[in-house]
């Protein structure tokens, strides 16, 4: 089968999941680089204030969260208006894993220091890790939406990069948030000007090199791509980036050996071992790409693209316990990526479970009636239940939303044929095996419509009965 992309991704990335501009788990360096770019406005505040301000930077150098906000809310209890104070307690907090709380007190900052760009610039950050990473918000619901999260980071970026235009890093962050949710030239435009502010920076050029394959432009990508590993040769990001483009270009083997050159330069690298594990799935070597996955899970635990994709895996492996435990996570994390209940439904179908799969597929619905997802699981249920009208009905909504049609197809062959319909069969038949070359085969058709054993005898009948449609013509 074929993985849906993330919603919001541009789609020229085969990679399954970019880096979070803010992994949660690089905390130590998230907080080096907060005091690497301290607050150029510093309010002058009274000794108290400012030797609690002191003691709670300090606190946070030693990684004593707790200590810091403790030290950060006294200063504000004196002085509500230092800036300061209110920056320090936001970093104290989400090192606390406060992420809520946090973006709360870091806009404070910002609203008490308008030009500090430096604020903008870590509010920015925050609020764009917490879109991705809505587990963050430990402190009670999330008062904003993944989307409101982004527009939020992408209007703080813009406003610290127009505050420090000169400044390269934020021109590149602001690039990379663009890159995510496909404003593609506006990337192109901020990481241009990025590499003429750093034309030595390899980071500049990677960033430029994606902007320009987000825009179709792979020969330019290339060279910027080539520019960087002349700066960086052992820079595992590079051949990252020239793997995905290999495999735009269809160049698999070469591909792979990228991929595999950028987890050896990178081991702890998750982005690389997934967009491995991506590429021996799109060519069907999914054993081969499950000990992958599992690494870029290991390696980073926010990874829900990749925990989906072995979800699936592990559940194609009968390994079910597991596989629903980490499909469950990802409808947590991301309820509105419909794949992922879709998959525990047909879960429950293996299992023989159709009340239960009937359930999944009516919260489906209910949570968006014209996404295909719902409708797939209701063609599958209403075929177990012997409504076949029903089932058609659900099947030709599916296919309407469906990138990959071809259980529906199948499923539709099979019952058309059971009405009677046999012209229409046939030709339901010929378009799914033009997608599923080895449909003529009881296991592979049965697999992809969830077959009960009471199910096989009918479905070798029809196949013994149309699989000439599909057999290849041979040539004089």
């Amino acid at each position: 089968m074929s993985f849906p992309k993330p919603r919001g991704f541009h789609s020229t990335n085969v990679s399954a999941l970019k880096p979070s501009i803010l992994p949660a788990i690089a905390l130590v360096v998230f907080l080096a680089a907060s005091f690497a770019r301290p607050s150029s406005l510093f309010v002058q505040a009274g000794d108290e204030s400012s030797a609690l301000i002191s003691q709670g930077n300090d606190d946070l150098v030693r990684n004593d969260a707790p200590g810091a906000e403790a030290a950060f809310r006294k200063a504000i209890d004196a002085r509500p208006e230092i800036a300061q104070a209110h920056r320090g307690l936001a970093l104290a907090l989400w090192a606390e894993g406060k992420g809520d709380a946090a973006l709360r007190e870091m806009t404070i900052a910002t609203r008490l220091a308008p030009d500090n760009s430096d604020d903008h610039f870590e509010l920015g950050k925050f609020a764009w890790a917490l879109s991705a990473q809505p587990d963050n918000s430990k402190n009670g619901q999330a008062s904003n939406s993944p989307s409101d999260l982004q527009t939020l980071a992408i209007k703080e970026m813009n406003t610290a990069a127009s505050l420090k235009p000169k400044d390269a890093g934020i021109l590149l962050s602001l690039a990379r948030m663009q890159l995510e949710i496909s404003r593609s030239k506006d990337a192109l435009a901020n990481a241009q000007e990025a590499v003429g502010l750093a034309p030595s920076n390899p980071l500049a050029h990677v960033v430029l090199g994606e902007s320009l394959l987000a825009e179709k432009e792979e020969s330019e990508a290339e060279s910027e791509f080539k520019k960087a590993l002349e700066l960086n040769p052992n820079e595992g990001n590079v051949h990252l980036e020239l793997g995905q483009l290999r495999a735009l270009q269809h160049r698999l083997d070469d591909a792979q050996k990228e991929f595999r050159r950028a987890t050896e330069l990178s081991p702890t690298s998750g982005p690389a071992y997934a967009a491995w594990a991506g590429l021996l799935i799109d060519s069907g070597h999914k054993s081969e790409a499950r000990s992958l996955l599992e690494k870029a899970v290991a390696l980073d635990p926010n990874d829900w693209f990749s925990r989906y994709r072995l979800g699936v895996l592990l559940l194609e492996g009968s390994d079910t316990a597991r596989a629903t435990e980490m499909l469950q996570t990802v409808a947590k994390l991301r309820p509105d990526f419909l794949p992922a209940p879709e998959q525990l439904a047909f879960g429950l179908l293996r299992r023989g479970d159709a009340a239960g799969a009937a359930k999944q597929a009516e919260a489906l619905l209910a949570q968006d009636p014209q996404a295909p997802e719902g409708h797939h699981v209701m063609a599958l249920v209403l075929w177990r239940r012997h409504d076949l009208e029903g089932s058609l009905a659900e099947c030709a909504i599916a296919q309407a939303g469906e990138s990959d049609s071809t259980a529906m197809l199948a499923l539709e062959s099979l019952e058309l044929w059971q009405l009677d319909r046999k012209k229409e069969a046939r030709a339901s038949f010929v378009r799914a095996a033009k997608m599923e070359p080895h449909l003529g085969t009881a296991e592979v058709f049965c697999r992809l419509i969830y077959c009960e054993a009471r199910d096989v005898g009918a479905v070798e009948d029809f196949l013994r009965k149309n699989r000439y449609a599909i057999a290849p013509t041979e040539t004089p």
